[in-house]
């Protein structure tokens, strides 16, 4: 009786892992014919550095399941300390729910876009793991991506650890489905996974951890769960103070993305003081919530508590010069990097200047840099350029020598980024 029922357990479990095998090896197949041809090919190094992530990602992938899978056999075996024979009807069977279910929303959280960037608590219950399943998928494929996005240059910012991990206190933040629901998906998410990301300087001080909190149901406050901390969903736009954007139509409302919207905030870095609030007429906007979140870094790792940055001079450059290169910049998605950049920041102050900043380095890179362009009041033509780096300066060249000869790393991804327009910014030739 007891050998008929734990094979009928085992064609069950069977049934419903045959599927799941045959597709992955047939995708195995599929990867390491395409390995094979990448091999072949002479490929920049900076147009695989996104397969390079996920080759990373996956392994750490096959590595937990191979481990799944030993585990399972070692049960089906019964190697057992006192080496007792035992039937799989022996299992209880929430146990084995809950491995098949984990082994489902690593499968979902790897379609979500978080894959390597996000993983829950193993020691979730069969509730919270259907919890986790649903909070996954709501939002399709590639729902996660902008918190996945974020989590990596908090990674790249020496703020968190890749990947980070939502532990079952973390699920209670959203009580239930509808609340999950009630606000923006980004927010939601975060909310989640914020806690994680901790501003700590080198000496070890730590100025709060960078999360999205929920007041009321109506308010949601970065930083600190306090009053002043609240920033604004989808504000007006354009500002008051700017009636009419330098460019045809504001891209923060062309582009907008209803599950991460823009936001204003009053959010400010104070020396001696860290983390305050500035005055009401004087908060800009952001893009997305998600672009506050990596500005506040950049304003707490390279600005102002960290440093250890140098910045190029400002060049001012038309927009129009050498085909227009600048003008296509300026009026892309606010969304999407430059070619060769790895996230970028929109953002509109309150003074009317308005801008973007392009990060040029990732993880994978021994230093930090970004690109600035910005657009000021009254000169809608011109785009004042800096770039930014934490590169040690080159040894042996003089400090008064041309930014690009003093930082040949950063200098050389600039390059890539700018183009036509590279030798005006960099070496100084006219337009």
């Amino acid at each position: 009786m007891a050998a008929s029922a734990a094979a009928q357990m085992s064609a069950v479990i069977r049934a419903q892992l045959l599927p799941q095998v045959e597709g992955y090896r047939l995708k195995q197949a599929q990867v390491n014919s395409c390995i094979d041809q990448l091999l072949q090919m002479d490929t920049a190094a900076s147009m695989v550095a996104k397969v390079s992530r996920q080759f990373a990602a996956v392994s750490d992938l096959l590595a937990e399941l191979a481990e799944t899978i030993n585990s399972t056999i070692a049960l089906t075996r019964h190697r057992r300390t006192q080496a007792r024979r035992l039937h799989l009807t022996d299992i209880p069977a929430e146990p084995m729910s809950v491995i098949m279910e984990l082994a489902d929303l690593t499968a979902a959280i790897e379609r979500a876009g978080a894959g390597g960037v996000v993983q829950f608590d193993p020691l979730l219950s069969h509730g919270d793991v259907m919890k986790a399943m649903w909070v996954v998928e709501e939002g399709g494929e590639g729902g996660w991506r902008e918190v996945s996005d974020t989590l990596r240059v908090a990674e790249h910012f020496g703020y968190c650890q890749l990947p980070v991990t939502v532990g079952v206190g973390y699920l209670q933040t959203h009580a239930t489905k509808a609340d999950f629901l009630a606000m923006p998906r980004f927010c939601e998410q975060w909310m989640l996974v914020g806690r994680n990301v901790a501003l700590r300087r080198p000496t070890g001080q730590q100025d709060g951890t960078l999360e999205l909190f929920r007041h009321n149901n109506n308010e949601t406050r970065a930083i600190r769960n306090e009053p002043n901390f609240a920033i604004a969903i989808n504000p007006l736009l354009p500002l008051p103070g700017r009636p009419v954007h330098p460019f045809s139509q504001h891209p923060f409302t062309h582009h907008a993305k209803p599950h991460d919207p823009p936001v204003r905030h009053r959010i400010v870095w104070e020396d001696g003081v860290g983390w305050a609030t500035g005055g009401a007429n004087d908060a800009p906007v952001l893009t997305s919530a998600s672009s506050l979140l990596k500005e506040l870094m950049l304003v707490h790792r390279l600005v102002f508590a960290v440093g250890g940055f140098t910045e190029s001079p400002a060049v001012v450059v038309d927009r129009r010069v050498r085909g227009g290169h600048l003008d296509r910049i300026m009026t892309r998605s606010p969304h999407t990097p430059l070619n060769g950049c790895s996230d970028v920041v929109a953002w509109e102050r309150a003074d009317e200047v308005c801008g973007q900043t392009h990060l040029l380095t990732s993880s994978n890179d021994p230093f930090i840099a970004w690109i600035n362009y910005s657009i000021q009041p009254n000169n809608n033509q011109n785009v004042r350029v800096i770039i930014t780096t934490t590169e040690a300066p080159a040894v042996g060249v003089a400090n008064d020598a041309p930014f690009a000869q003093r930082f040949p790393l950063t200098a050389a991804k600039v390059r890539r980024v700018l183009g036509p327009i590279a030798a005006i910014v960099l070496d100084g030739q006219a337009p």
